[in-house]
């Protein structure tokens, strides 16, 4: 525990992290104030957004909101999550911090185990303060129709998913740290992945190994719905859950043995 506030201070005490958080919310803003503006032009009966918005405008009251609620946090922490723990958490092996924490805690256990649950913890929170800024928007802007489906426990069921999908994604983001050591192939390894996320060209190659992907596997788990033949809600927790799992054992593989390397070599 007392590992895990040092690596807290550590992230809180950086410039890079809070710049970093005020251009995630910036964004965050803009993505709901666009949304926003759609729905209601969507609940106005506007022709143009309706042909603009075919998909959106096809859902229901209930799915209309309950994307909205969804939408902008949950583009955040996918896009810019991993990315911003990517540069962060690269800081350590700069200027013999690596170093450093390992004289002030000999244990790589305890060292390991207090950035994991330091990232965890930010991740988390910085989901809930997305969450809160979108739902207080949406709660101010939203079309008067679509007022009553907004309610506490749809704000926190989706929140959850988020949070996870954000927990998921940041382990991602630590591991591939741990093995590139540097921010920018790190970057450009979850840039990638996004961008052939995005692209479908998975899709194409094999329909199995995409749905392995989380952003795809977990489409339906995040919209609370299947759509398009999508795995369902159930295969994308356990998607997210098991990749989570995963990513974190190979971070202490890792940790493991390059402490048995340094053991041999001094």
């Amino acid at each position: 525990m007392k590992n895990t506030r040092s690596e807290l201070y550590k992230i809180l005490s950086l410039p890079l992290f809070w710049m970093g958080v005020a251009i995630v919310i910036g964004i965050s803003v803009f993505f709901t104030f666009q949304n926003i503006q759609v729905i209601n032009a969507i609940a106005n009966g506007d022709t143009e957004i309706l042909m603009l918005e075919d998909t959106t405008s096809q859902l229901t009251e209930f799915q209309t909101v309950r994307d909205a609620v969804l939408s902008s946090p949950y583009q955040s922490s996918i896009l810019f999550f991993p990315i911003l723990f990517a540069l962060i958490l690269s800081t350590e092996y700069k200027f013999g911090q690596e170093s450093l924490t390992k004289l002030l805690t000999p244990k790589w256990q305890t060292v390991l185990t207090g950035q994991i649950c330091s990232g965890m913890i930010v991740a988390s929170t910085l989901t809930v303060v997305l969450s809160l800024i979108n739902s207080a928007m949406l709660y101010v802007m939203l079309d008067e129709t679509l007022q009553d489906y907004l309610n506490l426990s749809l704000i926190l069921e989706v929140t959850l998913r988020i949070i996870i999908f954000a927990i998921t994604l940041t382990l991602l983001s630590m591991f591939l740290v741990t093995i590139t050591r540097k921010p920018i192939p790190s970057v450009i390894v979850i840039v990638s992945l996004l961008v052939i996320t995005l692209s479908g060209i998975l899709r194409v190659v094999s329909p199995t190994l995409e749905n392995l992907l989380p952003l795809i596997g977990a489409k339906s788990f995040a919209f609370g719905r299947v759509e398009n033949n999508n795995p369902s809600e159930i295969y994308g927790l356990l998607l997210l859950l098991s990749q989570a799992s995963i990513v974190t054992i190979l971070m202490y593989i890792k940790a493991w043995y390059k402490n048995q390397k340094d053991k041999k070599y001094g």
